[in-house]
């Protein structure tokens, strides 16, 4: 399983050599470094679920488990929040948990946990059971991503984290598309929304059982890289006033999203007047396509460095954001969509890979899950300012704020990003390839 399961840690395989065509040099960091496999397959399955459930299946559940038109909207809140409260302020023990006990335990033990919960959830008989039960799941999903993060921080070195994290941001947007369009095919065809939550069981319980078989046959897939060793002795920590404003850019950059993630829908159909089909080709086209190109737009940031794209990649964001909230033409959001997607997908697997290396391995663990409980809180946040923002100074106004969020992000990116990761991020700038032997 992890390296702390094992008296002696076998040594981790060397990273083959990189094929010369870059679109399979993107796509080489899977065998390079093969740990990314199971950890992708995780990744699929947890939010294949997530997604299903959170945006599809959950909100015609408690219609038919009590809720009434009068109070859905009230019992939908409380009911995801039970979720984000418990993920948000359980990431720092469970991170800190991963430290000492090992990560891929928690991963597997995460999903094997997350399956009994997802079926009971398709038996109860009122929504009131759906508060425990989904503050049950938002502890899993804490004990979840930061065992995943940080098992790429030990087991990839600097010089190809954002192609790895680019790896696992593939498989998370796949899943969202898919988590969502499964539930809505399985709610059409069978009418009742229990159905999704059999299927998100098994399916927890499947990516749980796989990797539980893959790193009990290859325990060595998650044994300390030598060369994440050497960088980790190498580099100074980070004071803790350093990570303040890093806390920050994580904060608004989730923020700034969030804070539309409810209201995209209504207002690109209700305000802008598109069509189903004219908002699947402004959303579900770019999501679809830039995960299919997530790999090969991840490695931009070890091949320039990692706080060069996330700088560039946030000040695209930003201009893009403002540039929404004045558009209405569907080919100008659609350009305007795709540049986002594009920026996130390169900059957000650099920011992940930057996170990762404030920190040693022992300590890794729960750095990054600080950092995700800063996302959490903008994950609580977002929506409610985004409500209050709609309703009193303008439909419209969610996107200048929202643009206004990610504007100070790309400033601090700018202007506070620690010295020594301008040097560590672009290290092995000039010389990336698979091929360099630990």
């Amino acid at each position: 399983m992890s390296a702390s399961m094992t008296h002696t840690s076998p040594p981790p395989p060397g990273p083959t050599a990189a094929p010369r065509n870059p679109l399979a040099a993107a796509f080489g960091i899977l065998f390079a470094y093969p740990v990314l496999i199971p950890l992708g397959l995780v990744t699929l399955c947890a939010q294949l679920t997530y997604s299903g459930v959170n945006n599809v299946t959950m909100h015609q559940y408690i219609k038919i488990l009590g809720a009434t038109s009068q109070n859905d909207g009230i019992i939908l809140g409380w009911v995801g929040s039970m979720f984000l409260l418990s993920e948000t302020f359980l990431r720092v023990p469970f991170g800190w948990l991963s430290d000492r006990v090992g990560r891929a335990k928690l991963v597997i033990l995460a999903l094997l946990l997350s399956a009994p919960s997802f079926f009971i959830s398709s038996t109860v008989a009122h929504y009131r059971w759906l508060f425990p039960l989904r503050w049950w799941d938002g502890m899993m999903a804490a004990a979840l991503w930061p065992s995943v993060f940080a098992l790429i921080g030990d087991t990839v070195p600097a010089r190809a984290r954002a192609n790895a994290m680019g790896a696992i941001n593939m498989m998370y947007m796949l899943a969202l598309f898919a988590g969502g369009a499964l539930a809505g095919v399985l709610l059409d065809r069978s009418g009742s929304p229990r159905i999704f939550f059999v299927v998100g069981s098994a399916v927890m319980a499947l990516g749980g059982l796989v990797a539980l078989t893959v790193f009990r046959a290859r325990p060595q897939l998650a044994a300390p890289h030598p060369d994440v060793h050497g960088e980790d002795e190498a580099r100074a920590a980070l004071p803790p006033l350093r990570h303040l404003p890093l806390l920050v850019i994580t904060f608004v950059q989730n923020f700034a999203i969030l804070i539309l993630a409810q209201l995209l829908f209504d207002y690109v159909r209700h305000d802008l007047g598109f069509t189903l089909k004219q908002i699947g080709l402004l959303v579900g086209a770019p999501v679809v396509g830039i995960a299919l190109f997530a790999l090969p737009l991840s490695r931009v940031g070890d091949i320039v460095g990692k706080v060069a794209v996330v700088r560039a990649a946030f000040t695209a964001v930003a201009i893009a954001l403002w540039a929404f909230a004045f558009n209405t033409s569907l080919l100008g959001l659609s350009i305007i969509t795709a540049v986002i997607g594009v920026a996130f997908a390169m900059g957000i697997p650099a920011w992940l890979a930057i996170i990762t290396s404030l920190s040693g391995r022992t300590s890794r663990g729960v750095t990054f899950a600080a950092y995700g409980t800063v996302q959490g809180l903008a994950a609580v946040c977002g929506p409610i300012v985004g409500g209050y923002i709609w309703n009193t100074l303008g439909h419209a106004a969610i996107f200048m704020v929202s643009a206004a969020a990610i504007t100070l992000g790309a400033l601090l990116a700018w202007t506070a990003l620690p010295g020594h990761l301008k040097s560590s991020s672009s290290s092995y700038s000039s010389s990336y390839s698979y091929s360099k032997k630990p």
